[in-house]
């Protein structure tokens, strides 16, 4: 049941027109009996494995509440063996095939063994519920016992279920005191709901029918054509992802919660560090606060400083998914954070440019940076994303030869007359091409938005008027331009 469906339309408005029409004490009950209607929807027999999860996981927490260290490490271990059982078995048992080459693991590997289903939302749910485990036992979440009902609520929030962001309970816990709805969260819902069907409907999904043909047949497209797929790739995933999660903020926000932000103009970022300190965040300071720093973070030396950026950012990766792939993002993603780190330690305290120009080259840059580590994150294969790379450094197009050889006025000519006549998408599609254009421009306001939170301030007091005003243009928006779309894309994490 997606945020933009209209089953989750039908839920959502019988759960808003019931909860601040009963009184407090039956409002948790009520989200919690909702959230275990939107698990429902998905699969019955895995809200019955949710649920036991669940309680497994409380009786664990009220042992270490209690005081006994090692049901710390079996919460952890339980959780682990929860996620990697559903979401790796058949990664290990590739792993091994490839390894070994036993025809077991390959019928294994391949489900011919017995089919595994992965369960709605399990790589969230385990975070949060590790993390609940792990911040009991250094006494961050407060002395006092958490009731079960709240503890199934963390866990179970719907809004935040799905796809994050990754709450933990000191975030969550203040909002259980909330008895009364809010005129300025209701504001904020409606400009966040707003904000995630644009940036779903009107960029993240017309996007995916641009780019999804390049990477269904890498051969057919130019070098061009395949380092530009993962630019507007960014753009699709900030977009999904990024509506998402003001979709998720916006459903908390009218139920009178207040959930954190995961996103704060990434691509603005004038450094890959400063990349990860803006994208996915509550993802970013989970893999920091419980692999990093117990790896030893950076007091173990400079060589194991790199070492664990590598390792956090490998595990963060295969955290995304079970493949190859995503073993690549990761490992790459820590090595760049790693040469990025030794590349500040040797400029020492040499200040650079603040020079505006400057700047948006650097943003540039880590954009470049991350367009490559996407085109690892979309393949579905390690064939696929060999095919792009190595689409990218072989399939040179005559554009770009005919460029080459050019010079002067001829370069100039030579050059329009190629863009007229280019195969690929990217030059003879114009309409495509247009509408990408487009998109990178809402790309780009959106982040500025982000960046810069403090520009709505100026906007308080007409609070009313631009509800009703941009509510119309994004029905009307949305009326005339979508299209048929897919799910969202950190949904199948």
């Amino acid at each position: 049941m997606f945020f933009n469906s209209i089953p989750f339309f039908l839920f959502f408005t019988l759960l808003y027109s019931i909860y601040w029409n009963v009184p407090f004490r039956f409002r948790h009950a009520l989200l919690i009996f909702f959230g275990i209607l939107f698990y429902a929807y998905n699969s019955i027999p895995f809200l019955i494995h949710f649920s036991l999860v669940i309680s497994i996981n409380y009786y664990l927490y009220k042992k270490i509440h209690d005081g006994k260290k090692v049901f710390v490490k079996l919460a952890v271990i339980f959780n682990l063996f929860n996620l990697g059982f559903f979401k790796y078995f058949y990664f290990f048992t590739k792993f091994l095939f490839d390894l070994t080459h036993y025809k077991f693991f390959e019928q294994a590997s391949q489900g011919e063994l017995f089919k595994i289903v992965l369960p709605l939302a399990i790589s969230f749910y385990s975070f949060q519920m590790i993390s609940f485990a792990i911040d009991t036992h250094r006494e961050e979440v407060k002395s006092e016992l958490v009731s079960y009902k709240n503890y199934f609520l963390y866990v179970l929030f719907f809004p935040v279920l799905v796809a994050g962001p990754i709450m933990r309970f000191k975030e969550f816990a203040p909002n259980l005191k909330i008895t009364e709805p809010e005129k300025d969260k209701i504001y904020k819902a409606c400009f966040l709901m707003m904000s995630g069907l644009v940036k779903k409907i009107l960029i993240a999904d017309p996007m995916s029918t641009i780019i999804n043909p390049i990477f269904a047949n890498p051969s057919e497209f130019n070098s061009i054509t395949l380092f530009v797929s993962g630019i507007l790739y960014t753009i699709q995933l900030y977009g999904d992802f990024s509506g998402l999660t003001d979709m998720a903020r916006s459903i908390a926000y009218f139920v009178g919660f207040e959930i954190p932000e995961n996103f704060f103009g990434p691509f603005f970022s004038t450094s890959v560090k400063e990349f990860w300190k803006r994208w996915h965040v509550t993802l970013s300071s989970w893999l920091m606060e419980y692999i990093y720093i117990p790896l030893g973070g950076s007091r173990l030396g400079v060589f194991r400083t790199y070492l664990n950026l590598i390792i956090t950012m490998t595990l963060g990766g295969l955290w995304h998914g079970s493949d190859y792939t995503f073993l690549f993002w990761g490992f790459y993603l820590g090595a760049v954070l790693s040469i990025e780190r030794i590349y500040e330690k040797w400029r020492g305290d040499r200040e650079l440019s603040k020079n505006i120009f400057v700047l948006i080259l650097k943003s540039f840059v880590v954009h470049i940076l991350m367009a490559i580590s996407v085109l690892m994150f979309r393949s579905n294969n390690t064939e696929l994303m060999f095919d792009l790379f190595k689409g990218i450094f072989t399939n040179s197009s005559e554009f770009l030869r005919n460029i080459l050889i050019a010079s002067g006025d001829s370069w100039v000519l030579r050059g329009v007359e190629l863009i007229q006549t280019e195969k690929s998408f990217l030059m003879s599609g114009f309409k495509n091409f247009e509408s990408a254009v487009y998109m990178y421009i809402a790309f780009l306001i959106f982040h500025y938005f982000q960046y810069k939170p403090e520009f709505f301030k100026k906007f308080e007091k007409y609070k009313f008027p631009l509800v009703i005003v941009l509510g119309v243009i994004t029905v009307f928006l949305l009326t005339t331009l979508s299209n048929e779309g897919d799910g969202f894309i950190y949904t199948t994490f």
